[in-house]
């Protein structure tokens, strides 16, 4: 689905806060230093630029810069924090890599700008792009008929989910800010999250339901006006899941892209209770975690890349998933508690410290919103990414805070 690129760039970015000024030339060795580990062939100017930006507004710019023809999928950027401490961006291709791998390449930036020791006992980086092999080959024409019967449920489970109006489905035109959330809210989450027998991914994909559900249910109890057409009354939902676990630790410290996904269909999210909500979300999402499910995802994305190819005109691809899995928002949710970030905010040692680190997630053609959700130790932070075609700034940021307000509730 690399395909998605010629619409509209599918960048992602990660984040840090660094104390103290921005050292350029340490950031730029440091920098290539570590891509020429991997393979990558690095300009010895590798370009770092000094942004003079609002940090939201920077990072939405970056998310709608294309990379131009054989550049390197990665780019990089510094600004000043009102403090005297300064922010390192990475943006990249979001088909080069998933997060954990963006977090090894930042985890060897960091070490190797300090110019201290801990760069020693890092492991080496393996690169690959061949994720379909890392799962094995399955059962072969199999697992194909499930991935082909997997399609058809989900095109007939989304025939009833609502659909984002788009003013114009050929602006994918993304917007992003960054909302920090009171610190040890995470810990009454997770409580609720474990009274439920569920995990924090199903509670926010629950909490996200009754927001989007509530803003979305006037359109929703419409009745269609064509006999054949399905009601869209129900409320669809994304969540990415990392592949790496299913591999027996065979991906720990592999440098590519393993991430799938699943949806969840609601009816009327915003009328249930949420310990009723998570508890159905969990119950769909316990069949997910399988090796065999990350084959057949795989191979569900080879059938996905025939539709697409199918299309001709560009309005038609566009609208393809938004016709044929239809979904309101998803959700990117990681812990990062007990990480090297969460060990390197403890360093005291004088050298540049490390005070925060945050993700972006893009949208692409497939979603017009997208949570994403940060945890280090007491810390929650969310970072919001929108299509502006599908929601206004302030929409968008009145989204962000009925979700905040409804997490402080649990």
């Amino acid at each position: 689905m690399r395909r998605w690129a010629a619409l509209h760039p599918y960048n992602a970015g990660h984040v840090m806060r660094i104390t103290g000024a921005a050292n350029l030339e340490r950031w730029r060795g440091a920098i290539i230093a570590v891509l020429r580990e991997i393979g990558l062939e690095v300009p010895k100017d590798f370009p770092i630029e000094i942004s003079s930006l609002e940090l939201n507004q920077k990072i939405a710019e970056e998310l709608n810069m294309p990379f131009a023809a054989e550049s390197l999928p990665l780019r990089a950027f510094v600004a000043t924090h009102p403090s005297g401490d300064h922010f390192l961006g990475v943006i990249f291709d979001h088909w080069f890599a998933d997060s954990p791998s963006i977090r090894l390449l930042m985890q060897r930036f960091f070490y190797g700008y300090r110019g201290r020791d801990g760069m020693e006992s890092l492991p080496s980086i393996h690169f690959t792009e061949k994720s379909g092999e890392t799962f094995g080959k399955g059962n072969g024409i199999l697992d194909g008929f499930e991935a082909f019967l997997a399609c058809v449920r989900n095109y007939l489970r989304h025939r009833r989910a609502h659909r984002v109006k788009l003013r114009d489905p050929l602006d994918f035109r993304a917007d992003f800010f960054l909302m920090s959330l009171p610190n040890g809210l995470i810990h009454q989450i997770r409580a609720a999250a474990k009274k439920c027998d569920a995990t924090v991914n199903d509670l926010f994909l629950a909490v996200a339901a009754q927001v989007l559900g509530e803003r979305t249910v006037a359109g929703r109890e419409g009745k269609s006006q064509r006999r054949l057409r399905a009601k869209r009354d129900r409320v669809g939902l994304a969540a990415a899941v990392d592949l790496r676990p299913l591999a027996g630790g065979a991906l720990d410290d592999v440098f590519g892209f393993f991430l799938s996904y699943f949806t969840v269909v609601l009816a009327s999210p915003e009328r249930r209770q949420l310990t009723e909500l998570v508890a159905a979300i969990a119950h769909h999402t316990g069949a997910i975690k399988s090796k065999a499910y990350a084959i057949r995802f795989i191979l569900s994305l080879r059938i996905a890349r025939l539709a697409w190819d199918a299309f001709r005109k560009p309005r038609s691809k566009a609208q393809l998933f938004q016709k044929g899995l239809p979904l309101l928002a998803g959700i990117s949710n990681v812990n990062l508690t007990g990480s090297w970030i969460d060990r390197a905010e403890a360093l005291r040692d004088g050298s540049p410290r490390l005070v925060d680190y945050f993700r972006v997630s893009p949208v692409g053609p497939l979603l017009p919103l997208v949570f994403t959700l940060s945890t280090i130790r007491d810390r929650l932070t969310l970072g919001l990414t929108f299509r502006t075609t599908a929601f206004s700034r302030s929409e968008a940021k009145q989204i962000g805070s009925e979700f905040a307000v409804r997490l402080l509730k649990i």
